[in-house]
């Protein structure tokens, strides 16, 4: 009988393509997965035009939008009111814990007021002024401040609006991403 010199090579050809397949599906199940935040060499992460936040104190999870076309941050504020307490300019106001809805559980503060924002609404037309306040947050597990101004954004798709203002020391945003965060924050009273 002659011996076929091409068989010792069979069982190593059928290992290698065995791992070749292995590496294969071990590279799909990755692609998969969300991806790593890419961290940048001055420290800003980059971000998702959309990402999940929660909003403090109340824990609630709302989804913002990240603009960089936008010079300040705003929020959905129903019901403001403006008054004076001890001497300090405050505001009260609520936001829908179902934006989508703009109905059930409402959330309401009462706050300080930081100041006005101006925001150009049409060009040439006159400038909105809207009240401002300090809200605190939690995004990619990181608790993060930022001064909002109140605004009716009920016929819009996200309360949140992320600015340039707060972007820029933070964030760089890759328009072609949404998510890119995992909800990571940590619970809070009430939180969902």
């Amino acid at each position: 009988m002659l011996a076929n010199p091409s068989m010792p090579y069979l069982p190593i050809a059928a290992l290698l393509m065995l791992a070749g397949i292995a590496a294969i599906a071990t590279a799909t199940a990755a692609d998969n997965s969300p991806p790593e935040p890419c961290v940048r060499a001055d420290g800003l992460r980059e971000a998702g035009w959309l990402q999940s936040i929660r909003l403090e104190p109340y824990g609630v999870r709302l989804t913002a939008k990240l603009d960089t076309g936008a010079k300040s941050s705003a929020i959905h504020a129903v019901d403001v009111e403006h008054f004076e307490r001890n001497g300090v300019d405050r505001v009260r106001f609520s936001l829908y814990q179902d934006h989508a809805k703009q109905s059930g559980t409402k959330l309401t503060y009462d706050l300080p007021i930081e100041g006005a924002v101006r925001i150009k609404r049409n060009p040439g037309g006159p400038l909105d002024e809207r009240l401002a306040v300090k809200l605190g947050f939690c995004i990619d597990g990181e608790a993060m401040e930022a001064t909002f101004s109140l605004d009716d954004r009920s016929n819009l798709n996200y309360p949140v609006l992320l600015g340039r203002e707060f972007l820029q020391d933070h964030f760089v945003v890759n328009a072609g991403k949404t998510f890119v965060f995992r909800y990571d924050c940590p619970s809070g009273k009430g939180a969902d």
